[in-house]
């Protein structure tokens, strides 16, 4: 039986990727009959929305695509229709991150000891931004003065005098020398380069110092130092007596040398969308309420496909959390098999095979984005709430949270004017047969008091006198399963210290699949979380009184994730 399903797996890598219609750059948006929606959060309006926000046309959304500007073009002009403040750059609804690739320029790579050149890779290699220290993104200099300073991350004294301008030589830490950057040295405030003689002791250190890669452009530190990592022997070199005999601040020889550390774009922008719903209290309009999910996802299958049914029946029987899950297929049971060939059996009598190219993320997070518009929609609709209601839409969470934790780090509205944050991510599934837990009225929350107990406890109280009240599912916030609260957008709130709650109705079988289509939605239990979330943030807009922060000591740690 096992045999019968590994044909058709072959044969859906071996196809084409064209069998699936996309809409690429030359060839003009794709188009919908699409029906007006209405004030009221409704499951229709759900639906009319995602079919068009996770359309094969949009081609995955993955960010820096022009799948991605569709997307996004699409949420802007919603906020635009509703009436919604632009609260991005320049007056508009966008916010430009920066992102794209990042790293030194090699040609621009060299560093000399009392004139001559060491060897890159073997003998030394820059330290990039990033890195343990705030690295400088340049450097150049002749004719530097070393001074040696001692051993990394030790308290033994050095005057800043010595090193003021100049080159400074650390060795390692004893205890992790191929961790050095895992610390810093405040002793080396003021010199121009930092030294560390750790390349012998780094495993790995080349590939990560001169790859291309991208990612989040770095704010360039003011004074920062420029550092470099220098083999034993190369280190060695700066000086004429052996480095241990030195005592801390002893002179060597000079350097010269030169690099830079470039940050380029991608072919098209990654941009957040933020629009702002005014407040209606003169006193109170000045305070934000944030509402925000994320509008990427992965893009597109680069092995071609794979037969969608076969994969949305493997899953069902053996990966319920989908990506999250890991199977070894000599592991599978006989029985299993059977069980997967006979769901693929029963697709079959319905369709015939078809090829999946596109990972549309109709539930990640095409659904927290269609809630996200139609909150904005009832609220504007509604008597206006007292403070303002940000809707932030986030980009490039897939790539690392980027998007959200670029604008904490440059907000387009003071960060402590935000009163409360909202993040929705995946609120499409949550079936019984989806989910542990799952019902026509669940909705898992992690964070509520992780910041603010008061927030958390603001939710309880309002989902008690709901008519539609919900059943919150609380578990993956009391043991943080997979890491879960930190993986959406919600950490770097929680990171700026703003009472923040996450909104799910958790993981599925099609999570980070390209099964994850909009045919696959719940939506009567995605409008029921909508119209909780839209009730929590209303009630959190209008209270005469911010929420009590928790003391700074006393906010959950392990929300912070480590950063």
């Amino acid at each position: 039986m096992r045999r019968l399903l590994l044909p058709a797996l072959a044969l859906a890598l071996a196809a084409p990727a064209a069998a699936q219609q996309t809409v690429w750059p030359d060839e003009g948006p794709a188009t919908w009959p699409v029906r007006p929606t209405e004030a009221a959060i409704t499951a229709n309006d759900l639906r009319v929305r995602l079919y068009q926000y996770a359309h094969d046309s949009m081609m995955g959304r993955e960010a820096g695509t022009f799948g991605n500007i569709k997307a996004t073009d699409y949420v802007a002009a919603e906020f635009k229709r509703l009436g919604l403040i632009p609260a991005g750059e320049n007056g508009g609804y966008f916010q430009n991150i920066g992102y794209g690739p990042s790293g030194f320029e090699e040609a621009t790579l060299a560093l000399m000891v009392a004139g001559g050149e060491l060897a890159l890779r073997s003998a030394w290699l820059p330290l990039p931004p990033g890195l343990g220290g705030d690295w400088s993104m340049a450097f150049r200099g002749r004719d530097l003065p070393v001074v040696f300073g001692g051993r990394w991350g030790d308290e033994t004294p050095l005057d800043p005098a010595l090193i003021a301008g100049k080159a400074v030589l650390f060795l390692p830490p004893a205890d992790r020398p191929g961790r050095f950057f895992a610390t810093t040295d405040p002793r080396a405030a003021g010199a121009r380069v930092v030294l560390v003689a750790a390349l012998d002791a780094t495993t790995g250190l080349a590939n990560f110092a001169l790859r291309t890669r991208n990612g989040l452009h770095l704010d360039p530190v003011a004074g920062a130092p420029a550092g470099a990592a220098l083999s034993d022997s190369a280190a060695a070199a700066l000086f004429d007596a052996p480095l241990t005999s030195l005592a801390v601040g002893a002179a060597g020889k000079t350097i010269s040398g030169r690099w830079i550390y470039t940050q380029g774009s991608t072919e098209y922008p990654v941009r957040n969308v933020l629009g702002i719903l005014p407040g209606s209290d003169p006193a109170l309009k000045g305070q934000f309420v944030v509402v925000g999910a994320h509008n990427d996802h992965v893009g597109m299958d680069s092995r071609g496909g794979v037969d969608h049914d076969s994969l949305r029946a493997f899953n069902t029987v053996l990966k319920p959390q989908g990506a999250n899950d890991r199977v070894a297929l000599d592991a599978v049971t006989p029985a299993q098999w059977a069980e997967i060939n006979g769901l693929i059996a029963a697709a079959r009598t319905i369709r015939p095979a078809q090829q999946d190219t596109i990972f549309n993320g109709a539930d990640d997070d095409g659904s927290g984005t269609v809630v996200m518009l139609e909150i904005a929609e009832r609220m504007v609709a509604g008597e206006r709430p007292r403070r303002s209601i940000l809707f932030n839409s986030h980009a490039a969470e897939e790539k690392g949270l980027l998007g959200s934790r670029w604008w904490t780090q440059h907000p387009t509205v003071p960060l402590d004017s935000i009163v409360a944050a909202h993040n929705m991510d995946m609120l499409g599934k949550g079936r019984v047969s989806d989910v542990m837990f799952g019902g026509p009225r669940t909705v898992q929350m992690l964070g509520s008091r992780r910041v603010s107990l008061e927030f958390g406890d603001m939710i309880d109280s309002l989902n008690a006198v709901r008519d539609e009240a919900m059943a919150i599912d609380y578990s993956w916030d009391r043991t943080n399963r997979l890491n879960r609260f930190c993986r959406s957008d919600q950490v770097n709130y929680i990171r700026a210290g703003i009472p923040t709650t996450y909104f799910s109705t958790g993981y599925s079988r099609d999570y980070h699949q390209l099964t994850d289509e909009a045919r696959y939605i719940n939506f009567e239990l995605t409008g029921r979380v909508a119209r909780f979330v839209h009730d929590i943030a209303l009630t959190a807009a209008n209270r005469t009184e911010r929420l009590a922060l928790l003391p700074a000591d006393e906010q959950d740690p392990e929300a912070r994730c480590g950063g």
